[in-house]
């Protein structure tokens, strides 16, 4: 290989950053990629320009785009008024609106409705979580116990560990984050630690206490139903929402399905020659991923979500602080839900899993990855010996290990079948995972009504749980009109255009599996075969996932722009 062949990445260790996966450059593609990105940005506007539902905000009326994108900076520096208002990011464009505009009444009584806010706020993420890969709830064990009897003193839920089973989701991290500006607006993300109690007959889960807390926990309150007030009690569950969805966006998605992933790709390009097989199996997955990554850090406020992290190096540190003692397999859905205690028939009611369908559904792909991954490894390799005798395999393990590769902690050694096989799931499950994101279901219309998934919130002072809010004074704290342009003009360029390159090959317009097949044995070559099973599977998957959306050709076959 080349000097000019060869994937470098940025020194991050030089700037003490010694934690996160390498994040690789690779100049040759960036232009192409800005230009994608420019086309794919005139594509989104058809939804952006379909906005064109009238609303009144402090005596104003205009239309959703006018209040979400301007040209006036003063429709765009405004809180709501009505919880019914954030369907303002709605488009017409295919229907949308009208199509759920019937969930708008549920979606508004989380910030007016105490009980009805309690009730959907986990299954809210356990249904719409996938794309933000929220794999987050975790089950009380003898080990947590210590540490959340701390954090939760003088309360502590003692008689609730005698009724059902004790859960919690763990934010803290975000006390390492602090406030951002940004066009004169505050963007908080809260520190929150939230418990939840299961109800053993119904399999319930439901928050009864959420501790809010801000930079280095700076004025953290705990919130207790029943014990705050009814108006405080719905902050401090959008105060969770907040810190939840900042998960899903950088450490959810980006870290799980970008970051590691790239780190991964780099490796195997300064490894492998083209006629390897471990090549030819990744190479089609693995374009554009660098050039994202890199346009993402090179023109961070114009593009990125708007959350408190406002900077590159900002994000850089969160990752780094995120995957610090955090190994390779950790990402894998089936070591997520085991190291979080949860099993399958807590959240089983009539198929395994449907009460947490974003586990569902991200523990299906695995599944449909490691068949693929499986027939690859057993054709290509015929004994554990093969694998073991292959020195390229130990070279890409060896830099995606280095310090000065790709920094990923917890590899194996490649020494049989099981081992790679174990290796290249994982790996190509992100890929194949971050698709979804793209997906209709997965952006419209629940994530993109921001009262349900606050990117950020817009005061960073924590009120008393004895505080009496407004329903106006709540939606303060919450995302303004020209922050949900934001979010949108970051969601739309994925739920309105079509991908570079489908996971499913179409041939005159129409989905074709056995098409572009990736080994040179033809349709004969068993490898092949187990290829077109897998685009058939993830077929099979679109159809019952998005069934009035069921476009195949949206699923896209690499980590992309």
């Amino acid at each position: 290989m080349g000097l000019f062949d060869k994937v470098w990445h940025l020194p991050l260790n030089w700037f003490g950053l010694k934690h996160i996966p390498a994040v690789p450059i690779q100049l040759a593609g960036l232009l192409d990629t800005i230009l994608k990105r420019n086309e794919r940005a005139k594509e989104a506007l058809r939804a952006r320009h379909s906005l064109t539902n009238l609303y009144t905000i402090d005596g104003q009326t205009a239309t959703g785009e006018q209040f979400l994108y301007g040209p006036s900076e003063k429709l765009m520096a405004l809180s709501l008024e009505h919880p019914e208002q954030f369907a303002m990011s709605w488009p017409n464009f295919e229907g949308v609106f009208a199509r759920y505009a019937h969930l708008i009444r549920d979606y508004a009584a989380t910030l007016t409705d105490p009980e009805e806010a309690t009730r959907q706020f986990w299954p809210f993420f356990a249904e719409h979580g996938t794309a933000y890969n929220l794999l987050i709830l975790r089950q009380v064990g003898t080990a947590d116990l210590a540490r959340l009897q701390s954090l939760f003193a003088p309360f502590w839920p003692r008689n609730e560990l005698a009724r059902g089973k004790l859960f919690f989701i763990d934010m803290s991290i975000f006390t390492d984050v602090p406030s951002g500006t940004l066009d004169g607006f505050t963007r908080f993300t809260p520190a929150t630690v939230t418990l939840l109690e299961q109800n053993p007959d119904t399999k319930a889960l439901k928050p009864f206490a959420v501790r809010v807390s801000g930079q280095d926990d700076a004025g953290a309150q705990i919130f207790v139903k029943g014990q705050a007030t009814p108006s405080a009690w719905l902050y401090a569950l959008q105060a969770a929402r907040t810190s939840l969805t900042v998960y899903g966006i950088w450490l959810g998605h980006v870290y799980h399905w970008h970051i590691v992933t790239a780190a991964m790709q780099m490796t195997m390009y300064n490894t492998f020659r083209r006629r390897h097989p471990v090549y030819q199996l990744l190479a089609p997955q693995s374009n554009y991923l660098f050039q994202f990554d890199e346009l993402l850090l090179l023109v961070w406020n114009a593009i990125a979500p708007p959350t408190s992290v406002t900077t590159r190096c900002g994000i850089l540190h969160l990752l780094d602080r995120f995957a610090e003692g955090r190994d390779y397999f950790a990402d894998d859905p089936t070591t997520t839900l085991q190291t979080y205690g949860l099993v399958e028939a807590d959240f089983t009611r009539d198929k395994p899993w449907d009460l947490y369908p974003a586990a569902q559904r991200l523990l299906q792909l695995f599944s449909y990855t490691q068949s693929y991954v499986e027939a690859f490894v057993t054709n290509t390799y015929a004994t554990d010996q093969a694998v073991a005798e292959d020195r390229h395999l130990h070279v890409w393990m060896r830099k995606s290990g280095h310090r000065h590769g790709g920094n990923i902690r917890g590899l194996p050694v490649l020494n049989s079948r099981a081992a790679l096989t174990r290796v290249l799931t994982s790996m190509i499950y992100r890929i194949t995972a971050h698709g979804i994101s793209r997906m209709m279901p997965s952006v419209h219309p629940a994530l993109t009504f921001l009262g349900n998934a606050p990117p950020c919130l817009q005061i960073d002072a924590i009120p008393s749980p004895q505080a009496t809010l407004t329903t106006g004074e709540l939606l303060a704290y919450l995302p303004k009109t020209g922050t949900i342009g934001s979010m949108m003009n970051f969601g739309t360029t994925f739920a309105f255009t079509t991908p570079y390159v489908p996971f499913v090959p179409e041939v005159d317009n129409q989905p074709d599996p056995a098409a572009d097949l990736f080994f040179p044995g033809g349709p004969d070559d068993p490898r092949n075969a187990a290829l077109v099973a897998y685009r058939q599977a993830l077929m099979e998957f679109i159809n019952a996932y998005s069934p009035d959306y069921p476009t195949i050709g949206q699923w896209p076959r690499n980590i992309e722009l």
